[in-house]
């Protein structure tokens, strides 16, 4: 591409390097944009894709590693193009970037779907594996605001009215269309990640509740055992005699209806209390 298309060495070496931000840079007869289409899975290893384009005088070329559904899909827009005069080279980037935009919003309609369901299983059955999941997500959403910050403010450089390639002065309306969906895509992602907060925190707090009933029990059975041992500890001292005595024939019994008694009585005391 550097020998035929005569485009920058710095541009080319990004398009070897993969996993950049979103951005743009203008050289003197030539635009280059990284764009960052979505996955809709949440579970893919990646979610987001490099898309690099090349952006010259009546050019504008597209560079990725593998099969990019996002060209299909703007291929496929394209050839539905109103009007009888072909689309301009502006009009052009326009679909690529709306093609790109509109692609976070199934994304983030699986995000919704995720924090709906982990929502439910945070206050019915909160388990263990669920704090995973939930740090998962909020990496997940983490990773969108991080590229959809610079993309809106690529999106913003391009509205410039000094774009001489673009003819931003005609596509203001486009491009600005794609920057307000840009915003919604901002919005929605500090929605469900105020939301994967609170989320969180009730987690920690159902778990923090629940050790404070288990601490509660073991306290009652610790009272409980306490005052049986004070019952046992009175007849295990070494006196030779003790009232009752053990070898009369009810001081036996008495020492267990002792016991028992003692325990009834902390335990309608609990119950009381809690």
């Amino acid at each position: 591409m550097a020998r035929l298309f005569h485009f920058h060495p710095l541009a080319i070496e990004d398009t070897r390097n993969q996993r950049q931000r979103p951005k743009v840079e203008e050289y003197d007869d030539h635009l280059f944009l990284i764009l960052n289409p979505a996955s809709a899975d949440l579970e893919a290893e990646e979610t987001f894709r490099e898309l690099d384009v090349f952006v010259a005088e009546r050019l504008l070329v597209t560079v990725h590693p593998g099969e990019e559904p996002v060209i299909a899909d703007a291929e496929r827009r394209l050839e539905h193009w109103p009007g009888g005069a072909p689309p301009s080279l502006g009009h052009l980037l326009y679909v690529l970037l709306d093609t790109v935009v509109d692609g976070y919003f199934p994304l983030l309609d699986v995000v919704d779907a995720d924090l709906s369901d982990l929502e439910e299983e945070a206050l019915e059955a909160p388990r263990p594996e669920l704090l995973g999941r939930l740090l998962a997500l909020k990496r997940k959403l983490v990773d969108i605001r991080r590229v959809v910050n610079p993309q809106r403010e690529m999106v913003h450089v391009l509205l410039r009215q000094d774009q001489r390639l673009l003819d931003a002065e005609t596509l203001r309306y486009q491009f600005r269309d794609v920057y307000d969906h840009l915003l919604r895509v901002t919005d929605a992602t500090d929605t469900s990640r105020d939301l994967l907060t609170s989320l969180i925190d009730l987690y920690m707090s159902s778990v923090s509740n629940r050790l404070n009933q288990v601490v509660n029990r073991l306290t009652r059975v610790t009272v409980v055992i306490g005052a049986l041992a004070v019952v046992t500890g009175f007849y295990g001292m070494n006196f030779e005699r003790t009232w009752p005595a053990f070898d009369t024939p009810w001081g036996t019994g008495f020492a267990i209806a002792a016991m028992a008694a003692v325990a009834g009585l902390f335990f309608w005391i609990f119950r009381r209390e809690y």
